[in-house]
């Protein structure tokens, strides 16, 4: 090696060493600090936790909550962090969090308490529970907690052996506690204090009055683990206790359960209870599809009570129906009308046979079935029904003068009835024949009393069809009063005073919103409407909520339930925001794009949805449809192999959950459709629910001078409910959102 090379080489490793020697001495400098976010991004943090379970966010989040410790952004968002932690099970860190949020005072502080005392009492801590939830009702008299703070109460009460501590809080409760949640809790207070009848009394309310809640499977355990223990002193139930459970089970439609209890309570009633019993055993029968077994059954049955006779005959004659046998069907009904003409089931039994004959196209025989229901029982809940079936049989069958009597009847005698819309526009349809300024008026009222219903619709585009200056002429004949036709806008009273002070309630809301706490603000609004049913604006607060979060089915149903009457208002009548909550437009884009591939109209696609699955993208019905246009996977197996779109041709039955794959599906369907019955939406859309080849049948049964004559031919109801809903929703988005074509 030369020695110059070897200098050079000694001289670089020597600043090498002497550079690190100086690092090393020299202090780092200080990596710059976190910012802390501003108040006004705890929402968008919250909402990271909550919904992408973001480390980063939740360590963001902590330094925001401790940054902020003596103000309520902070609060919030250790309630925020509280919440995630329950949620991930992480009880420690939530009861630290739920502290920390106690610790200052805030309008959500009995969200901290409660939750706190939930954490304790998962980490096994119940003296800690306890001393958190004592006396909750009086610190806070407006919590919608309240409730689950007691319940939350007993239960760690019950957990440290304090069975009389908890009786004496159930037995005089500080709130209103509903069934069957305080009922149980109750009885096993009274099970373990060894006050046995109380436990078995108690038990029994919830397994005989409340058979279908989650309770009564435990209650039966319980029942059963006492009856073992207290042998012979047992109480037996009484037939009492057996009716009201298989009359509850009847009414929920638990058709297996309603009849094992029935058939119980026949071992126990005597005389007209034991008459009903025995019936309802063929009935539950009949209902769960074992007809022959039911029709056997009542068969050899011999009862005396008046109003078990009635439904046997009743029930036979349906089982006789649903077997083809008309002969024996009628048999019966006319037994039933000798014997209890004025019987519910003889009404009923009016209708079945009227509904039979509809669909075996015997419309004479169906027409006097019809018209006795509403004959013999004009108060009855099926009479209008029966009327307009009538008057619509006569229109049919273009009997003009007397389908325009029974139109005006109706009118008249039913003014609440779901039909009067149709009878309006069906008695316009048939004054227009011979003057226009004579229908005018009964389309007008459609419009200004039913403006937005299937009616309304059509009533608007007749309106606009008519001469106008036959119009507004003189009407050569005279027309029947119409004035006590309202607009049907139901809901609170106009008049009623809240019973709350909405207040609190909305800035309480407002807090837990701001941090993304929507689980908590959606149940505080639930617990203000049960309070007081007159707060129709805390639904439409829990439809934004839910829209907010994205998931438009539930805002959708909130709306619905909440807006009363809001296809009898005009659009001014309501807000803008309310109206989109009602009709939702997620997946918009993606819809357009799709129907404009498929080429249909983007607003019947958006209307159908709507109807179909409320923007569900889960959606599952129980004939198997699944996803946002309610495709059954056979269906959508079919378009696999005709749709242009290659993501689409693979076709995998988890897809019809993927709302861009359903979409693609599903238009191109509804286009087929459509092209079978020359772009005829009404005959289409009947077909998408009910099949094309009954369609084709209905066709038969014409000729229909428009296809609103069609549709309410259509016999079934859910059918002719559907077309009419989703062309009426269609003109709604077409309204609310023009410009989409």
């Amino acid at each position: 090696m030369r020695p110059k090379n070897f200098f050079k080489k000694i001289l670089a490793l020597a600043s090498i060493c002497a550079i690190g020697i100086a690092a090393s001495l020299c202090p780092a400098a200080p990596r710059p600090a976190t910012a802390v976010p501003e108040p006004s991004a705890l929402q968008s943090i919250s909402k990271a936790v909550l919904e992408e379970n973001s480390a980063a966010q939740q360590r963001l989040l902590g330094e925001f909550a401790e940054h902020y410790i003596h103000q309520i952004p902070g609060t919030l968002a250790h309630l925020t962090l509280g919440y995630a932690a329950l949620q991930g099970k992480k009880y420690t860190e939530a009861r630290e969090r739920f502290e920390a949020a106690r610790r200052t005072p805030t309008l959500v502080q009995d969200y901290a308490v409660y939750y706190q005392a939930v954490s304790e009492a998962a980490l096994g801590n119940q003296e800690s529970a306890v001393k958190l939830l004592e006396g909750f009702p009086g610190r806070h008299p407006s919590s919608t907690l309240a409730y689950k703070a007691v319940l939350q109460l007993g239960t760690s009460l019950l957990a440290l052996g304090r069975s009389t501590d908890v009786i004496a809080l159930l037995e005089s409760p500080p709130l209103q506690i509903s069934e069957p949640d305080a009922t149980f809790l109750l009885a096993q207070a009274y099970q373990r204090n060894g006050r046995l009848k109380e436990a078995v009394g108690t038990y029994r309310m919830i397994y005989y009055s409340y058979p279908v809640s989650s309770q009564a499977e435990d209650a039966e355990k319980a029942l059963n683990q006492i009856r073992v223990k207290m042998g012979r002193s047992y109480p037996s139930a009484t037939a009492e206790m057996w009716q009201t459970r298989a009359d509850t089970l009847y009414a929920a439609g638990r058709w297996k359960d309603a009849e094992t209890a029935y058939r119980t309570l026949s071992t126990l009633a005597e005389g007209s209870l034991l008459d009903r019993a025995q019936v309802r055993v063929s009935a539950c029968q009949y209902q769960r599809g074992a007809t022959w077994p039911a029709l056997n059954g009542l068969q050899k049955l011999e009862v005396s009570d008046p109003d078990a006779a009635a439904e046997r005959l009743y029930t036979m004659a349906a089982a006789y129906r649903r077997l083809g046998r008309q002969e024996s069907m009628e048999q019966q009904i006319a037994q039933l009308a000798k014997q209890h003409p004025d019987s519910e089931w003889h009404e009923k039994v009016l209708v079945l046979a009227g509904n039979y004959y509809l669909l075996q196209k015997e419309y004479q025989r169906a027409g006097d079935y019809y018209r006795k229901s509403y004959e013999e029982f004009p108060q009855g809940g099926a009479a209008a029904t029966g009327h307009w079936k009538v008057a619509w049989q006569a229109y049919r069958e273009r009997r003009w003068a007397e389908a325009k009597h029974l139109l005006e009847e109706h009118i008249k005698n039913f003014p609440s009835s779901a039909q009067v819309p149709a009878a309006l526009y069906w008695l316009g349809r048939l004054v227009e024949r011979e003057s226009a300024a004579a229908a005018a008026p009964y389309y007008q009222k459609i419009s200004e009393a039913f403006p937005n219903y299937y009616y309304g619709l059509l009533a608007r585009q007749r309106l606009a069809g008519l001469p106008p200056a036959r119009a507004t002429s003189a009407v050569p004949f005279k027309t029947i009063s119409l004035d006590h036709i309202q607009r049907s806008i139901a809901g609170p009273n106009p008049g009623a005073k809240a019973s709350l002070n909405e207040g609190p309630y909305r800035e309480r809301v407002r807090l837990l919103e701001s941090a993304w706490l929507l689980d908590w603000a959606i149940e505080e609004m639930r617990a203000v409407v049960a309070k007081d049913p007159t707060a129709t604006w805390a639904g439409s607060e829990m439809a934004r909520l839910e829209r907010e979060r994205g998931r438009y089915h539930m805002a959708l149903r909130y709306a619905k339930r909440y807006v009363p009457s809001y296809f009898a208002q005009n659009i001014p009548n309501l807000s803008r925001d309310v109206w989109e909550l009602l009709f939702p437009r997620p997946y918009w884009e993606q819809l357009k794009k799709q129907a404009s591939a498929a080429k249909v109209d983007p607003y019947l696609v958006a209307g159908l949805i709507r109807q179909e699955s409320e923007y569900d993208p889960r959606a599952r019905s129980r004939s198997n449809a699944r996803g946002l246009m309610q495709l059954l996977p056979s269906t959508a197996r079919m378009m696999a192999r005709r749709v242009p779109d290659p993501k689409a041709r693979q076709y995998q039955l988890s897809s019809l959950y993927v709302p861009d794959i359903n979409l693609v599906y599903g238009t191109f369907y509804l286009k087929k459709v459509l092209d079978q019955f020359d772009g005829t939406a009404e005959y289409a859309l009947a077909g998408y629910n009910a099949g094309e080849n009954r369609v084709v049948e209905w066709l038969r049964n014409g000729p229909f001078e428009e296809p609103a004559e069609f549709v309410e031919s259509i016999p079934f109801t859910e059918t002719r409910e559907y077309v009419q809903a989703v062309l009426r929703n269609a003109a709604l988005y077409r309204e609310l959102y023009p410009g989409a074509q």
